[in-house]
């Protein structure tokens, strides 16, 4: 079965890392396992960080474009080497999906998206949530990860007879063999070692830099020490965030490949990750991969990823004082760390792997009619 893959978020090969990549990434290597021929059928970014009325209709213009060129592309094909399914994984307001929909209808194959969705941007993106909902409501099928994504899909469509979910998951083979990086030489081996992972960018990701650093800083009188890994334009502004931290107890990776990231997981004892506004968090399935604990705000898809006194221990959202309760109780707590960090890796292992994906995805995709 031959599949036509598209993210008009960005293609999974491109060079700025993000969830958004990984998961784009990992669901096509999930594809193939499954028995499908994947083919990227285009490049094409639909997204925009703008919601003027003049890059919408540039955007729009250009997948009209895209979509044409490909339909001849494929119609000059045999029939038996044309795709048989289009998949588009996260078309939203913020990056509609022209391209699928047209191409499929010329084609006469079926429209599936993954983690179509609705976000909390202002009116001013209305008329971009308009384009995508017109995407969506031409799907044959959506799988989705996030029960808030099956609610605003049952809505929009008014049935959930075309939806089918999926949960997050994530690739174990590219982080089974990173070694533990060696730490600083000058940190005590009995310190417990906090470790964090993300990008550093204005938005979400540079604010929740900013929240751990202030449930840090009120922390100081107990012995942790923490690993930062991550780089991006906002460094500075983080830097500046943490100065009121002792200089001694960080470390600053910047951006490393990922096998380092894996790396830096399984030297440390503890991951946090606020999760302030976190669609879903693959960088948790990372940590928990790695046998460590989490500690993180129990906030839109995070529950989906760590699982409370079980996995990790999850505070309420903007609850800073909870948060750092549960962290110092990690951090003072050896045995309970092992325990949980068990009990991730072997949650990850059993129900977030992407052998476990594979057979979802053959479920939800044997539904079709072709």
């Amino acid at each position: 079965m031959r599949i036509a893959f598209y993210a008009p978020i960005k293609p999974p090969d491109h060079h700025i890392p993000s969830g958004d990549r990984l998961i784009a990434g990992n669901l096509i290597k999930a594809l193939k396992l499954a028995d499908f021929e994947v083919e990227l059928a285009s490049r094409y970014i639909a997204y925009s960080k703008r919601s003027d009325g003049e890059i919408l209709q540039q955007k729009k213009i250009g997948a009209l474009q895209e979509a044409a060129d490909l339909i001849a592309k494929y119609q000059a094909l045999s029939p038996d080497a044309r795709p048989q399914i289009w998949i588009t994984y996260h078309p939203y307001c913020k990056a509609p999906d022209w391209i699928g929909p047209t191409v499929a209808h010329a084609l006469e194959i079926p429209y599936v998206t993954i983690e179509a969705c609705k976000t909390g941007q202002g009116d001013q993106w209305l008329p971009w949530r308009a384009e995508a909902q017109a995407g969506i409501k031409l799907a044959d099928l959506h799988l989705w990860f996030k029960p808030t994504d099956y609610q605003y899909l049952s809505e929009l469509l008014g049935s959930t007879k075309q939806l089918c979910a999926i949960p997050p998951f994530i690739d174990l083979e590219k982080l089974q063999d990173s070694e533990a990086v060696e730490l600083p030489k000058e940190w005590n081996p009995e310190t417990p070692v906090i470790v964090t992972v993300g990008m550093m960018r204005k938005g979400k990701k540079d604010h929740n830099f900013t929240l751990m650093a202030e449930i840090l800083k009120d922390m100081q009188d107990v012995p942790w020490n923490m690993v930062i890994v991550g780089g991006g334009p906002e460094e500075d502004a983080v830097r500046t965030a943490f100065s009121a931290i002792s200089a001694e107890r960080l470390f600053w990776c910047g951006q490393v490949p990922s096998s380092d990231v894996s790396g830096y997981m399984k030297a440390s004892d503890v991951f946090i990750w606020p999760g302030w506004k976190e669609p879903i968090g693959m960088v948790y399935l990372e940590a928990a991969s790695s046998g460590l604990p989490i500690v993180a705000f129990d906030n839109m898809g995070v529950p989906l990823v760590v699982s409370h006194e079980k996995t990790g221990l999850l505070a309420p959202l903007d609850d800073l004082g909870q948060f750092r309760v549960y962290l110092k109780t990690l951090l003072e707590n050896p045995k309970m760390r092992r325990e949980m960090g068990t009990a991730a890796k072997l949650f990850v292992q059993d129900e977030r792997s992407i052998n476990a994906a594979v057979s979802k995805l053959k479920s939800c995709l044997a539904g079709l009619a072709l």
